[in-house]
């Protein structure tokens, strides 16, 4: 139990002058249209707009099984 109290101790140094360094390049943005791009707007969640529905289906899973079935056969027939 010590030795965890003193592991602790010491590191804390280190994550003090760790926090203090700056980060080169931090600050650059790789478009400067983002930069001038207006901040969205926060709107309330029942206004939010609905998400897209989902792609699959209730068949997809046989849809998948025959398709790869095919994709075998073809891979067997070069």
């Amino acid at each position: 139990m010590q030795f965890v109290r003193a592991s602790i101790v010491g590191l804390l140094p280190f994550l003090g002058v760790a926090a203090c360094g700056d980060i080169p390049g931090q600050d650059i943005t790789s478009d400067p249209a983002l930069e001038a791009a207006p901040y969205p707007a926060i709107l309330p969640q029942h206004a939010l707009p609905e998400p897209q529905a989902g792609r699959l289906t209730d068949t997809s899973e046989a849809e998948i099984d025959g398709r790869g079935a095919r994709l075998k056969r073809r891979a067997s027939a070069l």
